[in-house]
């Protein structure tokens, strides 16, 4: 036996706003009539079922976010209805209804996968609707997990850069159609947005693909060594040289990518642009040119035009590289790829840490979204890597991230009764004083815990030790006190 019951709508009949489905399963009919009117106080659409039979027929047509299953029934136990139900719909999130007073039950339900307990009778219904609106965030962070990962396979199957933001679909676009062309290409950004990456994608959607890919930066190696890392050597060219290619000699055939053009120092501008005209090299200590077939992609995180007004960079070399010019947007003006980003560094890190860490909270990414990112995607790769090393359970929460734990450590003026301020703990009475540094306290514990769960008051409340009506008589407590 099953039944349905829908709440109103706000708005009226033609209101269209979702409801969330909640399944309750109950052999007992007074559980039956008293339940569903709480629930659909809390705003919920309840489905009933007497038992697990009519439970898995009723899931085979009706679409559910929520199963209410209870733990002993008659015709089979809500561990065995439980299994069935995840084996058939592994996204369905099940809360185990167990009796007062009954030791194992919690213990037993989540040990086979029940997402949460509530006991019977429910004489709490803000504690059956928490229970219940943390089921259901699970579920949608499960789907939004489940979508991200769709869009990271999507992106390495087809070799795209990560984002889905207007602007690195721009991006790709144009690295995908000068990749088949035989063009140099100029990539531009800050440092940290990742031309490397960019250049990656121009040569796989080449002719050259398969060939060697080599990349050098032009600003991490003295100049007295980095002519011969570009161009090679011969013995005798200075102490100690040998006879060694230089990066276009090996990647004959291939791309060679160089990055931090501008800080290319007049030599290596005057090889480099022999090898893009002449497409010969000449090795440190010779004077025979050498033939290479390589193409060029270079990258700039400076303005290079600036640097040819100032006589640091040869014009023509210049036009020589900037037939193609892609440019690259900084973290802070794409945040809508950071979810992705974020997971796609989970991906990369994850498996090395020894631990299953599988997903980032919602708070978490709350917290990575509102980060300004100045070492953008290299920065937020360097976070998420350790935050995979800080991780304790199977996400990534706010505590986890170097972002937030430094956010206002010691910088905020809060600190209850430290620094200069002592003194003013003798102005009053006792009783005075030592309400203003509980006061303080207060604040300063509220507003840190807080900002540490990404604001998250059920999570608050739980890390402090408090149920949540307390914790939030407490914040309510300190928003009151004057600072």
């Amino acid at each position: 036996m099953s039944g349905s019951i829908e709440p109103p709508r706000p708005g009226g009949a033609t209101s269209k706003s979702p409801r969330a489905r909640v399944l309750l399963v109950d052999d007992e009919a007074a559980i039956r009539r008293s339940a569903p009117r709480v629930l659909v106080a809390l705003g919920f659409a309840v489905d009933t079922a007497e038992g697990g039979a009519a439970a898995i027929a009723l899931l085979e047509t009706r679409a559910v976010d929520v199963l209410l299953l209870d733990l002993r029934m008659p015709d089979q136990s809500g561990i065995d209805v439980l299994a069935r139900v995840k084996a058939r719909h592994p996204e369905l999130e099940i809360v185990m209804m167990i009796d007062e007073g009954d030791p194992t039950g919690a213990a037993e339900s989540i040990h086979a996968g029940a997402h949460d307990v509530v006991t019977k009778p429910f004489l709490d219904p803000d504690t059956l609707g928490l229970v219940l609106g943390r089921a259901l965030e699970h579920r949608r962070l499960v789907g939004r997990v489940r979508a991200l990962e769709r869009r990271l396979e999507r992106h390495e199957r087809f070799g795209e850069l990560v984002g889905v933001s207007k602007r690195m679909q721009e991006v790709n676009r144009l690295a995908r159609s000068v990749g088949p062309t035989a063009s140099t290409a100029l990539i531009l950004g800050e440092s940290g947005t990742g031309k490397e990456h960019v250049a990656r994608t121009i040569h796989e959607a080449s002719a050259r693909e398969g060939r060697p890919f080599r990349s050098l930066d032009c600003g991490a190696i003295p100049e007295a060594l980095l002519t011969m890392e570009l161009f090679g050597s011969v013995p005798g060219a200075f102490p100690g040289a040998l006879d060694k290619p230089g990066i276009f000699e090996l990647a004959e055939r291939g791309t060679v990518f160089l990055a931090d053009l501008g800080a290319l120092p007049p030599s290596g501008q005057a090889g480099l642009l022999r090898i893009l005209t002449d497409h010969v090299v000449v090795r440190a200590g010779e004077s025979a040119a050498r033939p290479v077939d390589v193409r060029v992609l270079a990258a700039a995180s400076v303005d290079l035009r600036e640097r040819v007004k100032a006589g640091l960079f040869r014009e023509d070399l210049y036009y020589r590289l900037n037939v193609f010019a892609i440019h690259l947007p900084p973290l802070r003006r794409r945040k809508e790829d950071i979810p992705l980003l974020a997971y796609h560094f989970l991906q990369k890190y994850g498996p090395h840490s020894g631990r299953e860490i599988k997903r980032i909270s919602v708070e978490a990414l709350r917290v990575l979204r509102e980060n300004p990112w100045p070492g953008n995607v290299r920065e937020l790769a360097a976070t998420i890597e350790h935050a995979v090393v800080m991780a304790r359970g199977e996400a990534i929460l706010p505590a986890d991230l170097p972002v937030a734990a430094g956010a206002n450590d010691g910088d905020d003026g809060e600190g209850a009764g430290d620094g200069d301020g002592d003194d003013d703990l003798l102005d009053g009475s006792y009783a005075v004083a030592k309400d203003r540094v509980v006061s303080s306290f207060d604040q300063v514990y509220v507003q840190r815990l807080l900002k540490r769960v990404g604001g998250n008051v059920s999570e608050a409340a739980r890390v402090s030790g408090m149920d949540r009506s307390n914790f939030r008589r407490l914040m309510k407590k300190v928003e009151k006190k004057p600072r």
